[in-house]
């Protein structure tokens, strides 16, 4: 937990698919030179590739995104008053899921993975998935990316130094949780991807890419949507899913911090 000033919330950060809690530094960065009490949360076995035991990707394969909005809530509930909540990727979709059960203050959606009824499944998406899609069965296995996913759907505008951290950085991912957001479009209310965003009442920013790959702007145009005038959408030109740092992220920055004061 970071120092803060005066009675600001706590911002929880969540990381996405295939990271942890390391990715979101400068995302946390941010909110700590606003004066704001930071925490970025790593989800259940989402340690290193060099930490990971075979017992530990067993237990990440197994891992459902019910255990995951889980681990976010009991956060929360250890907070004195509704903190904001940022999330990336998979993250973006994550703290919807949570949002929708305890109150918060404000949501950040940065690339958000798509809620159940909304198609994030495009053939740039699938490519950017790549062999994982073949892993049978997917719901018992962890998935990974290699420097070809993170190069083509990742960070496709970003350069080849990041490209090459971010692929050194990347860990596993649970099978399941992969499965459970791609089944989301047709399972939709019955999907554990399922975001009933009535019951959603804080003012939401949703922060997309226009070049995004994998969580397409068309995605966080339809989640926008959802929220109608309770919500901000913010497009970035040329920039790709990693909204966390690179080339693009003083604009990115710039307006998380605007809105922050609005």
């Amino acid at each position: 937990m970071q120092s803060h000033q005066g009675d600001k919330p706590t911002v929880l950060l969540v990381h996405g698919m295939w990271s942890n809690q390391d990715t979101l530094k400068e995302v946390q960065d941010t909110f700590i030179d606003q004066g704001y009490p930071t925490e970025a949360l790593q989800l259940p076995y989402h340690c290193s590739k060099e930490e990971h035991t075979p017992e530990s990707q067993a237990s990440l394969a197994k891992m459902r995104l019910q255990n995951y909005v889980g681990h976010v809530i009991e956060r929360v509930k250890q907070q004195s008053t509704p903190p904001i909540l940022v999330g990336h990727s998979m993250g973006g979709l994550l703290v919807q899921l949570v949002a929708a059960q305890v109150p918060c203050q404000r949501l950040i959606l940065l690339s958000s993975a798509a809620p159940a009824g909304i198609n994030g499944l495009s053939i740039s998406a699938i490519r950017t998935l790549g062999s994982n899609l073949l892993r049978f069965p997917l719901w018992k296995k962890i998935t990974e990316v290699k420097l070809e996913n993170v190069r083509y759907g990742l960070a496709n505008s970003q350069s080849s130094e990041l490209q090459q951290e971010i692929a050194k950085n990347c860990t596993y991912e649970s099978g399941m949780a992969t499965l459970q957001i791609s089944m989301g479009l047709m399972l939709r209310s019955y999907s554990a991807a399922h975001v009933n965003a009535e019951k959603i009442k804080c003012p939401v920013l949703i922060i997309g890419g226009t070049a995004d790959r994998i969580t397409s702007i068309g995605v966080q145009r339809n989640i926008a949507k959802r929220f109608g005038a309770q919500c901000k959408l913010v497009e970035i030109t040329d920039c790709c899913h990693w909204t966390v740092s690179g080339k693009y992220f003083p604009q990115i920055q710039s307006k998380i911090v605007d809105w922050l004061t609005t």
